[in-house]
């Protein structure tokens, strides 16, 4: 904690000075004809050196405006408005002083008739809610990527994990000149396109597909940035190719070759490494782990998972980079194409491939907590290969029937193939450390899944503004099946000494189908000049089969021929939803509101055809919710948002049968759980302002939930665990987190100071007692950046996990632990072309248990040299782990558990890498450009 209450102390020293230093520049801009100021005119100021921006604004109601801590030196003013010749003025500010450039003048363009004006564009444009930055206002380095361009914008934040914030917002999606980019992930966008071939970054918030055709808003929008091509590659070929190695046991290789022809636009990607770079985000990757029986979440089913439960995150993903669980191999691909076609048909298709094979070495150490005050203690390693393979086909299929309708529809086919090989061995001592169990597992699993999923959206206005009918229909069917083995051998001692054996030697097959349609009809009917009614409908059901058979190795044959009729059953189930929902919504200038309810009849009926029994549940819940947005300005908003909603049980919670795969660990549904009613309410704030490049964000979220579904544990005096379902009231979850964002103009730098907190409350049984684990975590953060007109950027970070824990069973086994984690980043751009880049990170873990507190620096280095004609190739020489530091530690809590895993991770490599840069249309950069408009 320390070290971070240093640097915000110099932070807000320096913050204070710098605030003291009235360094500014003011003036009114106003229109020639009528004299008169231009209202909420657009004013930036660049350096006249180059022409970087360093500070804009948008004038007042009667065209003032100051500019204030802008520095000394000289610069060049631009005032620009809408339908008027954007102006140019060249000034000097000296210490401590105000340069009044009194009455700018701007002229109509419609007066200039046919005079042909030369001019730079300016370098931001605000219309409406749209925020325009034209690039040549914003350097990058040769063989940028759009990422690195966006880190120069005031107000962009680039995550670590590539995720691009604006003004302390998300951004959910990027088009490339309106159109999407692969769909559904922005890093695809950012991570692989040229800077050089963007002209303008739009950022805006974007309507959900419904509001933006119907015209009707109804509450859903998402932060969006839309890259505008420059006119040269409008028509043109370019892309990037990048391959490197070390001779050794690493090597990385990447490829982004993009074919724009006007409407028709044409990329392709693709990469190889094995240096746990991964080229798709987590919606992919829940893909790629088999989470594709949707339909099926509510009522049971029957999925694919490449991971064994104790990685919730599965396969890596953008983002976890390379200090990752395990090592993976990954070779990846993608083809996207977009087209309009007559103006009416918007056509955006992809495909996405991938194989990955991922190495996994785990130590595992578990303390299990007993009713009568002592604990269990399991320590295991294991050892896992997977591979898995994966190919999509994305459509999105826009077509304007007429004016006034619509038609969007989103098929989406994926293929799927895993193998998965783990080896554990494992034992578990009492706290006398008296041995209680030992063993073996070795699985092997081979798993292949198609999944089709389906949405059509149906979009109709009417002439009377507010009237509007839509109508959604979804269907999926996913079909996975699998067959593996599996050997497990486990001793169970009494009193310390040899006792009972228990040895599972099996294969076993599973074949499995779902499906699931979906409709919702919403009729919407104006009520006055401000309001509207809506009316909903919508029938829902899921249905599926699962059919699973166990053999056993019979010693006598020697062969899989002995059924195991505990595991070996055969499933189906169906469950139906349908109801209505009544909504009033109310729009004003600054205030929205809408509230109403849904009916909802659901039923679930689940068959264990095995055993010729059926098993049925019925409910009737009443769902009301509600929405408060208040909007007083364009840059603030509170919204407040309640919601209630239901989960139903699945089949294999239902079905009272033991899973007895694992000895340990046994699991038992049951016939009378109920489905659980949660209530939620959520609470935001977010105020910026972009001129002073200050933003604060405030997020609290809530919920409770009535018959949740636990698991009430059984644990014997041997170490196994017999697990069974059961609902409880009282759990609940309580999430909030504070960001405030401002900018040093005098330092070129931006602060972002955060901290986050979450208190959850969750109940189960051990033993038949009741027991109530309470955890809280805290997390302070703060973010430093730098930049110094493109010679160095420098970002330093700061962040605090405290956790906490409270045991009512034991209280003794409550626990507290402490993650602190520093880094520091920093680009060198040097003369000759040379760029060097420094990342070092400092974890520091206590709090846990014995041989996993450890202390983990990691040091990243490279130094790269671009070359060749408009500097279109580089050469990198890159280090990672340089102090040969890396560890992976990871801690889970769980109502009966703490368990600490360490894990392998990737470790010291040295990589040379080369970089060439296509451009079919003309330099890939250069300085800023000319704009010539001819007015008639």
């Amino acid at each position: 904690m320390k070290p971070i209450l240093i640097i915000l102390s110099v932070l807000l020293a320096v913050f204070a000075r710098c605030q003291n230093q009235p360094t500014a520049v003011k003036g009114r801009v106003y229109d020639t004809a009528f004299n008169k100021g231009l209202a909420y005119a657009t004013v930036s100021v660049v350096k006249a050196t180059d022409s970087t921006l360093v500070s804009f604004t948008r004038a007042d109601s009667t065209g003032k405006f100051t500019i204030a801590q802008i520095g000394k030196g000289n610069f060049i003013l631009s005032a620009s408005y809408v339908g008027f010749a954007t102006v140019w003025q060249p000034f000097t500010v000296k210490d401590n002083q105000t340069t009044d450039l009194g009455n700018i003048a701007l002229t109509d363009v419609k007066k200039l008739a046919d005079i042909t004006v030369n001019t730079k564009r300016p370098p931001v444009t605000i219309n409406n809610d749209t925020l325009e930055f034209n690039t040549e206002n914003f350097k990058t380095a040769p063989n940028a990527v759009v990422e690195d361009l966006l880190k120069r914008l005031p107000g962009v934040v680039i995550e670590a994990d590539g995720t691009v914030k604006v003004n302390g917002q998300t951004v959910r999606r990027v088009l490339v000149d309106g159109k999407e980019f692969f769909t559904g992930d922005p890093k695809i966008a950012t991570q692989n396109l040229d800077a050089s071939a963007i002209d303008k970054v739009q950022v805006f918030d974007r309507k959900s597909d419904r509001a933006q055709f119907t015209g009707i808003d109804d509450g859903n929008s998402e932060k969006a940035i839309n890259l505008k091509l420059k006119k040269d590659r409008k028509n043109a070929t370019f892309g990037r190719v990048t391959a490197g190695a070390n001779g050794n046991d690493r090597f990385e290789s990447q490829a982004n070759i993009n074919r724009f022809n006007g409407d028709k636009q044409m990329s392709l990607i693709g990469m190889g490494n094995n240096t746990n770079k991964q080229g798709f985000s987590i919606s992919d990757v829940l893909n790629f782990t088999g989470e594709l029986s949707r339909g099926m979440r509510n009522g049971g089913g029957v999925t694919i998972r490449v991971n064994d439960g104790s990685n919730d995150n599965g396969l890596p993903v953008t983002g976890l980079g390379q200090n990752q669980q395990g090592v993976a191999e990954t070779y990846a691909g993608g083809i996207n194409y977009n087209n309009y076609f007559n103006k009416k048909t918007d056509l955006n298709s992809n495909v996405l491939l991938s194989d990955i094979r991922l190495n996994t070495q785990r130590n595992t150490s578990r303390q299990s907590f007993l009713q009568d005050g002592t604990s269990n203690f399991y320590n295991g390693t294991s050892n896992a290969l997977k591979h898995n393979q994966q190919q999509r086909l994305n459509f999105v299929l826009d077509q304007k029937i007429d004016t006034f309708t619509s038609l969007k529809i989103t098929p989406q086919l994926t293929f799927q193939k895993n193998n998965n090989n783990t080896s554990t061995g494992y034992a578990t001592v009492n706290s006398n450390n008296t041995k209680l169990n030992d063993g073996i597992t070795n699985t092997n699993s081979n798993a292949n899944a198609v999944n089709f999923t389906n949405t059509a959206l149906f979009r109709r206005r009417f002439a009377r503004k507010g009237r509007t009918l839509s109508a959604t229909i979804t269907n999926a069917y996913n079909n996975s099946t699998s067959t593996g083995d599996q050997y497990t051998k486990n001793t169970f001692y009494t009193n310390g000494t040899n006792g009972k054996d228990s040895i599972i030697y099996q294969q076993n097959s599973r074949d499995a189908i779902s499906r699931s349609f979906g409709s919702l009809v919403t009729y919407t009917e104006p009520l006055g000049k401000k309001s509207l009614l809506e009316f909903s409908g919508f029938y829902n059901t899921s249905s599926g089969e699962s059919n699973r058979k166990t053999l056993d190795f019979n010693g006598l044959s020697g062969k899989f021929d002995a059924v195991n009729t505990n595991l070996t059953n055969d499933f189906s189930n169906n469950y139906t939803y349908a109801g209505g929902t009544f909504n009033v919504r109310t729009n004003l200038p600054k205030f929205t509101y809408s509230a109403g309810a849904s009916v909802q009849a659901a039923t679930l009926t689940s068959n264990n055809n095995s055993k010729n029994s059926s098993i049925k549940q019925s409910f009737t819940d009443v769902l009301p919710s509600a929405n408060i947005q208040y909007k007083p300005n364009q840059s603030s908003s509170l919204g407040i948002n309640y919601t209630t909603s239901t989960q139903q049980p699945t089949t294999m919670q239902l079905q009272p049968i033991a899973d007895i795969s694992d000895p340990l660990n046994i699991v038992y549904g049951k016939a009378d759980l109920k489905r659980s009613y949660q209530q939620s309410i959520t609470l935001n704030y977010f105020s910026t302002n972009i001129y002073k490049q200050r933003n604060l964000f405030t997020f609290i979220s809530g919920n409770i939930t009535n018959n949740a579904i636990v698991y009430a544990d059984s644990i014997y005096s041997n170490g196994a665990r017999v697990s069974r379902p059961t609902n409880v009231n009282g759990n609940y979850f309580l999430v909030g987190n504070v960001n405030y964002g401002f900018g040093i103009k005098k330092l070129k730098s931006r602060v972002e100071l955060g901290i986050s907190s979450n208190i959850s409350r969750n109940i189960g049984f051990v033993n038949g007692v009741k027991n109530t684990i309470d955890y809280s975590t805290i997390g302070p953060t703060i973010n430093y950046n730098f930049s110094l007109d493109n010679k160095i950027d420098i970002r330093a970070s700061g962040r605090l996990n405290i956790s906490s824990s409270k045991n009512s069973l034991q209280p003794q086994l409550s626990n507290n632990f402490l993650q602190q984690v520093y880094s520091y980043e920093m680009t060198n751009y040097l003369p000759a072309g040379f760029i060097v880049t420094n990342n070092f990170s400092y974890t520091i873990n206590s709090g846990r248990a014995d041989g996993f507190n450890n202390k983990v620096p990691l040091w990243n280095a490279s130094v790269a040299k671009s070359f060749l004609k408009n500097k279109r190739a580089e050469l990198k020489l890159s280090a990672f782990d340089l102090l040969n530091k890396n560890l992976g530690i990871n801690r889970n809590a769980n109502l009966n558990y703490i368990e600490d895993v360490s894990y392998n991770v990737l470790q010291q490599y040295f990589l040379l890498s080369f970089t060439f840069s296509l451009n079919k249309a003309g330099k890939s950069s250069g300085g800023p450009n000319v704009m010539i408009r001819t007015f008639n």
